[in-house]
């Protein structure tokens, strides 16, 4: 089964709407933010670094990356400076004094010395061999090297400067100490490996050293360079930290050293190796610590930011907006806007399966940019669709408006007939008509049709139909008549309308009024300053098929009455406190009407009262009246 058939089917109806240019527009406009925001990754470097910071703290506060050994960093503080026997920086024979004096009376695990010592070959040797026999001695001992990635007007440069060959020859090992600095000035990362270089990050060094194996080792040897994602884990839940100089003043903190792995370097402010990180300022060595805990736990997440792989997440963005929009998704509109937001949080915690840290943001922006421009397109066709409807709704609303009768019928034997409709879209669900019979009857009818719009007009097209047919017969039955337009609306809507309706014959020169009704309102008689209503019990038209008796009533006209037919858009007009108006107030309403006003006036007053109850609120039904005045001396007169 094709998913997309439905969506086919509205770009090509789309089609016939816009010019072709169009679609190549929305086609190129596509393709060129996809192309930017794929190559030039630094578009959305800013919102992934978020996204890294939040990974970061979440994967440091509850995934806790942990590596079996203690670690410990022996500092160099401030009051170590000064306290020291030497000026910074200080002589390598103090440092040898200082190795051996951590090995032989701490005698920890390993020993990470986070200072970089170059000597020139032409300066005296004596104090870099001292030094050296020393990390001989110690035989657990790894120094940093010198690595740096320079811009310069010839592109990037690598410097990269290892310890001095005498002090590589008796270490046992030295590594990188490098992180990357992103573009907000913040450590994310460190650097594992660079194949232009013998070397690899001094966190691997001590791990290969201590025996330790290094989680998918071969894969990132695989690349030129390996940068992993830094787990803060260690500094989150606090390095143990022990300066030197505690250390020297107390021979009995060399404990702390046993069988631990040992981290020295500088805290000191003055010495500036403090890094701006997602959880604030921390020093080198503790960056180092937590390089060690992250790459010994085996959680950590690669950083390549190929273009293949950014291409692949945001094609894959895109795709996932169009199967939002498949036929598989009914509502579109809505499920785009749920999944629009909870996409990210999918990608979030997507993003810590993979062995590399993917790209999600961009999957995001993928999606984002896709559904916008499908939503955009597709809204174009709704608001068509909508113009065509409202064009359509006027056209028939003009048709109907002709079902009406054009003028008010007049009788010189007393009787005005008129008759308002207010619809409440431009095709309205409700009906009504006034003439003469062949007999010199005059035949009236108001019928209300369940909804709104052109469905409901269509069945008053119908009954109007029905009518005309009827009222040519020569022995017009008023049951009859309604029973048929029940029977029709029926068969064509299958119980889905109905329609309310009050129908009634007057007879002139008897003075009679035969009056039935489907489910209607009550109708009502002025006379005076009384207003009665004329309740007939019924069910509405179109409810069944068998054709059931109806509800009629013959009454004697009053003189000088007037009576009132009406629909329940009148009754339910509603306030903005959600208040009906109710029969009683319209009852009130007819009865405090003043005698021999027109009906056009009466028609005006009780619309106004209306409109004065809603509040200038708009109407939500049709508002029908239909007004008999059987004032016969009073026309006479007119």
């Amino acid at each position: 089964m094709y998913p997309f058939l439905s969506l086919t089917l509205k770009l090509r109806q789309l089609r016939t709407l816009l010019p072709k240019r169009d679609f190549v527009t929305a086609t190129v406009f596509w393709l060129i933010i996809s192309a930017l925001l794929t190559i030039f990754s630094s578009l959305t470097t800013p919102f992934d670094n978020r996204l890294k910071d939040l990974k970061l703290k979440f994967n440091a506060e509850y995934v806790r990356s942990r590596i079996d050994e203690d670690i410990l960093l022996l500092s160099i503080d401030s009051e170590t400076l000064a306290t020291a026997p030497h000026k910074w920086p200080w002589p390598q024979s103090y440092w040898a004094k200082l190795v051996r004096k951590i090995h032989t009376e701490g005698a920890p695990k390993a020993l990470i010395i986070d200072v970089f010592f170059q000597t020139p070959e032409k300066d005296d040797q004596t104090e870099l061999k001292i030094f050296a026999e020393a990390l001989g001695e110690t035989k657990k001992t790894g120094l940093v090297a010198l690595y740096e990635e320079m811009v310069t007007g010839i592109g990037r440069q690598l410097k990269f400067v290892p310890p001095h060959k005498q002090l590589r020859a008796n270490t046992n090992f030295f590594g990188l100490s490098q992180q990357p600095i992103d573009e907000d000035g913040k450590i994310r990362s460190f650097l594992l490996t660079d194949n232009r270089i013998d070397c690899r990050h001094i966190a691997w060094e001590l791990l290969k050293f201590l025996g330790k194996p290094i989680a998918f080792a071969e894969e990132i040897e695989k690349h030129e360079t390996g940068v992993a994602l830094l787990d803060f884990a260690a500094s989150n839940e606090g390095v143990t930290q022990l300066s030197i100089k505690q250390l020297l003043e107390d021979e009995g903190n060399f404990e702390y050293l046993k069988d631990r792995i040992v981290v020295l370097g500088a805290t000191a402010p003055v010495l500036h190796d403090y890094h701006q990180t997602p959880l604030g300022l921390i020093t080198g060595p503790e960056i180092i610590c937590n390089c060690i805990a992250t790459l010994g736990s085996g959680h950590f997440q690669l950083l390549r930011n190929t273009a293949g792989k950014r291409l692949f997440y945001y094609l894959a963005g895109a795709l996932m907006a169009l199967l939002i929009f498949s036929d598989f998704i009914k509502d579109n509109i809505r499920q785009m806007t749920i999944f629009w937001l909870l996409l990210p949080v999918f990608l979030f915690f997507y993003s810590f399966f993979p062995l590399e840290h993917p790209p999600v943001i961009l999957t995001w922006f993928g999606y984002t940019i896709t559904a916008l421009i499908i939503f955009i397109l597709l809204r174009f066709i709704e608001i068509s669709e909508l113009r065509q409807q409202l064009l359509e709704g006027e056209i028939c609303g003009n048709i109907q408006k002709n079902f009406f009768p054009a003028e008010n019928l007049l009788d010189e034997r007393g009787l005005i007939c008129y008759g308002r409709c207010i619809p409440q879209k431009d095709a309205g669900g409700d009906f009504y008509d006034f003439f003469k019979l062949k007999n010199n009857n005059i035949f009236f009818m108001l019928g209300d049709v369940t909804g709104h719009g052109i469905s409901a007009s269509m069945i008053t097209t119908v009954a109007k139909s029905v009518v005309i047919l009827e009222s040519e017969k020569d022995a017009f039955d008023l049951e009859n008549m309604l029973q048929e337009i029940g029977y029709t609306i029926f068969s064509m809507t299958n119980k889905r309308r109905m329609m309310s309706a009050v129908a009634g014959i007057i007879d002139l020169d008897t003075r009679k009024l035969t009056i039935a009704s489907a489910g209607h309102l009550p109708t009502v008689m002025k006379s005076g300053s009384t207003a009665t209503e004329i309740p007939l019990p019924g069910l509405p038209l179109g409810v069944s098929k068998k054709k059931k008796p109806m509800s009629i009533k013959e009454i004697k006209i009053p003189e000088n009455g007037k009576l009132f037919v009406y629909s329940d858009g009148i009754i339910e007009g509603l306030n903005w406190n959600d208040q009906m108006l109710g029969y009683d107030t319209f009852y009130k309403l007819v009865a405090d009407l003043p005698d021999g006003q027109t009906c056009e006036k009466d028609a005006d007053d009780l619309m106004k009262s209306l409109q004065t109850h809603t509040q200038g609120r708009s109407f939500e039904d049709d508002v029908t009246l239909l007004i008999m005045d059987f004032a016969k001396r009073e026309f006479e007169k007119k």
